[in-house]
């Protein structure tokens, strides 16, 4: 019996613990100006896509990190995000780059709405338009997926965003 009441305890206090998955984005180079296009005249333009898997909204921490690694920020809760249930978002890591429409019709801006809620790199720190970044969640691994695509005149890539710590 004291087996039995061991293992129900166990079973109680394992259930109701919640467990955090995250996503990394090794490197990015965002150095475009807002408006550039895809792909931007001069210089970089990196586009982060996620896709929230799950039927619930899911929010997300954003970490970004110099080159050196060291932590440059947002500080919670200015790092979080949400995703609407079974939605997808692109955003560029370091230029707030909105859609809209210039006179005449031409298309301007990368983000929508969702995308620009996601906070940018922060510049302050460090200047630079390029590191990495940890997007972190509480739930499963499965939960959020992504992408990072980059272009340039002279070149493009694209490549999915692999589990992060």
């Amino acid at each position: 019996m004291k087996k039995l009441g061991l293992v129900l305890t166990v079973m109680v206090a394992l259930a109701g613990v919640a467990y955090a998955s995250s996503l990394a984005i090794p490197w990015f180079v965002d150095n475009a100006l807002p408006g550039a296009g895809w792909p931007p005249a001069a210089k970089n333009t990196t586009l982060i896509y996620l896709k929230n898997n799950t039927d619930d909204v899911l929010v997300a921490e954003i970490t970004y990190y110099s080159a050196e690694g060291v932590n440059l920020g947002p500080e919670y809760p200015a790092n979080t995000f949400a995703i609407d249930p079974k939605a997808s978002v692109a955003f560029r890591p370091v230029a707030t780059d909105p859609i809209g429409t210039l006179p005449g019709g031409t298309l301007l801006g990368l983000e929508g709405a969702a995308g620009i809620a996601i906070p940018d790199r922060p510049v302050d720190v460090d200047p630079k338009s390029n590191g990495s970044a940890t997007i972190s969640w509480t739930g499963g691994p499965t939960d959020l997926q992504g992408m990072l695509a980059t272009t340039s005149m002279a070149l493009s890539y694209a490549h999915l965003l692999p589990p992060g710590t």
